[in-house]
């Protein structure tokens, strides 16, 4: 239960974006992980899933390949080619197969590839596993960032006298003091809301005064709150006379001048120094540019000590997830000295951190299966390396500007085992269609069923096809009785081989062989625009076909066979129907029907066409109608039809049989 929880709440905070122009794909997609907690974005094309991915920075994008206004790969390499989403990881959901449409993923930027139709169980862990792959490219990106920031602080640091802060601002006043000569002087600090959080004041003559009590009303009515509103810095010619001065209670003998400058950054003011001397009108323009230097000065070491503290912790909190990351995290100087090792690579290569510390990748023997990687880090490769224990990892080494490496390595082994499963179901799967439907059609159009059909015996599903049926004329009432049962099998199966040949020759798909008929059908189970110029031309093929088989069978047995031939043009419904313990990838339907009615008007040599055929071939080849001389019959009662039809035939002519 603690495991559900965690997962759960892992998904919870994981956005997925689908970009697919089908909405069942999209609806099915989303049910599945919108059930494992993720959060789902969708969007219905490419150009709306580009613009959502630099909307919503999602952790993952399933993309559709086949869409109708950009297609997956053009989306994917917009994506890797954007700053803003190029870390995103990006899974092709796609039902193409060919090796050469995987490639285009692979050099597009694709992430990984899930076939359809999919396993629930393969989405979830393709999606889990590259959420946090590239959670690891964004923690290695952070890392390379904060290390760059550290190494520009520390060069501030070198050039700056001090980073403490207490002693720094301590050795300003007092420097800057004794360079005026000045009686008193003070720098008060203030923190982000504007109060005083530190105050520096020096006498003439007495140690250092530090603290961080201060009356308000000088940071609102005295010269610190002008200098804090105003921005700039001024001088006090007499310090009794000028409204800017406020005189404290422990200070009612002071006379004399004052001058001061407010210590400022472009976005806020850290604090204020000022100066005083007993003399009326001491201070110059002169004190006053030196003084508002030495501010400019003292506002820098403000900020390098502030800034050297907020990263100092931010490194501090870095090291801590570092160290608690799954991955491997290895970071080295540009000489590749190891600067930090992670308790994960700690545990994957067998070193201590402690004792690796400062030496070189290329010294230690455990890490040697990295110094390629190292050495071609330029080139951003990212590759698959195997551990002597048998563990593979996908290792990334990235080069960070003037401070050095950091190596990223996620342990891939359980996933690569399991994507060998599901190569291995996926070729189980593919020869068992394979198999299937080289029972149906043609090896041509078996290759184009694995490559643009998947999953098509799962399929159910209406469409408008051109069914064909060739029947034997005087097999079951005669000729069956009348010759030898091996002759008689013989023949049959003569009959069957041929005709399937030349159904397959002309892209048709066999859907039965049964009795002494057999079925054909055309634009199913996919799309054939011309399927009823080929369920014509094959009906021709076989009638001549049949003269020849027919001149053999009569020599050799007088066997005496007609064929005839019905077609029809109308909705099917196709899938896989039986038994659970017998399937068989069938059609039925109203077509099915008529086209049966007609094959039993057809007489010997004839072909027997419904309208909807003859208007179909008439109005997109009319040179084919004509020729073979259809003329129209009727109207026709065809058995379970209430309204007489109209029917189109045409006659191909027999030959004498003569025995030898």
């Amino acid at each position: 239960m603690n495991n559900t929880i965690s997962k759960t709440n892992k998904s919870a905070s994981s956005t997925v974006l689908i970009v697919d122009d089908n909405a069942e794909n999209r609806l099915l997609l989303a049910s599945q992980l919108g059930m494992e907690g993720y959060r789902i974005l969708q969007a219905s094309g490419g150009a709306e899933g580009i613009a959502s991915a630099q909307q919503h920075n999602p952790d993952i994008i399933l993309l559709d390949v086949m869409m109708p206004d950009m297609n997956g790969f053009e989306v994917c390499k917009h994506l890797k080619a954007d700053a803003k989403t190029h870390l995103i990881p990006v899974i092709m959901v796609t039902a193409l197969r060919e090796t050469q449409y995987r490639i285009e993923g692979i050099e597009v930027g694709a992430d990984e590839f899930l076939s359809r139709p999919h396993v629930r169980e393969e989405l979830l862990v393709r999606v889990r596993t590259l959420i946090q792959l590239k959670r690891a490219r964004v923690r290695l990106e952070e890392e390379r960032n904060r290390l760059q920031l550290l190494y520009n602080v520390s060069r501030a640091i070198a050039i700056s006298t001090r980073l403490n802060l207490a002693s720094t601002m301590s050795e300003i006043i007092i420097q800057t003091r004794e360079a005026v000569g000045a009686t008193k002087g003070n720098i008060m600090l203030l923190d982000e809301a504007g109060q005083v959080s530190a105050k520096f004041l020096i006498r003439a003559g007495s140690d250092l005064e530090v603290s961080n009590q201060v009356n308000q009303n000088v940071m609102t009515h005295g010269l610190g709150g002008w200098l804090i509103r105003n921005k700039k810095g001024d001088i006090v010619e007499n310090i009794n006379e000028d409204e800017r001065w406020l005189t404290l209670p422990d200070d009612q003998s002071e006379i004399g001048s004052a001058i001061g400058v407010p210590l400022a950054t472009s976005e806020r003011t850290v604090g204020v120094l000022i100066l005083n001397h007993p003399q009326e009108g001491y201070f110059t323009g002169e004190h006053l540019a030196l003084l508002e230097t030495i501010g400019a000065q003292a506002t820098a070491t403000i900020e390098n000590a502030s800034l050297f503290t907020q990263v100092s912790e931010e490194r501090r909190k870095l090291e801590a997830i570092l160290a608690q990351s799954t991955d491997a995290i290895i970071t080295t100087d540009e000489e590749w000295s190891i600067s930090l090792l992670n308790h994960s690579a700690e545990k994957m290569f067998g070193i201590s951190a402690t004792n690796v510390q400062n030496q070189s990748i290329r010294a230690l023997p455990q890490l040697q299966v990295l110094v390629p990687l190292f050495e071609n880090a330029l080139n951003g490769d990212q590759k698959e390396i195997s551990l002597t224990n048998g563990r593979i990892l996908y290792a990334s080494i990235s080069p960070i500007q003037e401070v050095g490496y950091a190596a990223v390595m996620q342990d891939v082994t359980e996933f690569k085992r399991i994507e060998e499963l599901r190569l291995e179901q996926e070729r189980r799967e593919k020869q068992r269609v394979k198999e299937t439907f080289s029972r149906y059609m043609g090896p041509k159009l078996v290759d184009h069923v694995l490559s643009h059909e998947p999953g098509l015996l799962s399929r159910r599903e209406r469409r408008r096809a051109v069914v064909m049926f060739a029947d034997l004329r005087n097999w079951t009432g005669g000729m069956i009785m009348k010759v030898e049962p091996n002759i008689a099998i013989e023949q049959l199966n003569e009959f069957f081989t041929n005709m399937m040949e030349i159904a397959l020759e002309n892209e048709g798909t066999v859907f039965e062989l049964t009795a002494d008929e057999i079925l054909v059908g055309f634009n199913a189970p996919f799309d054939q625009p011309n399927a009823h110029y080929l369920a014509v031309k094959t009906a021709i093929a076989m009638q001549y076909k049949f003269n020849e088989l027919r001149q053999g069978w009569y020599k050799r047995a007088g066997t005496e066979l007609g064929l005839g031939i019905g077609i029809d043009l109308g909705d099917i419904v196709m899938g896989n129907v039986g038994a659970e313990s017998r399937m068989s990838f069938r059609m039925v339907g109203e077509a099915m029907n008529k086209a049966h009615r007609l094959v039993e008007t057809a007489e010997d040599g004839q072909i027997v066409i419904s309208t909807v055929v003859y208007d179909a071939l008439h109005n997109h080849l009319p040179n084919l109608a004509q020729p073979m001389s259809f003329h129209q019959i009727g109207p026709v009662h065809l058995k379970g039809l209430g309204v007489p039809q109209m029917v189109y035939v045409t006659q191909v002519a027999r030959p004498s049989l003569r025995k030898e």
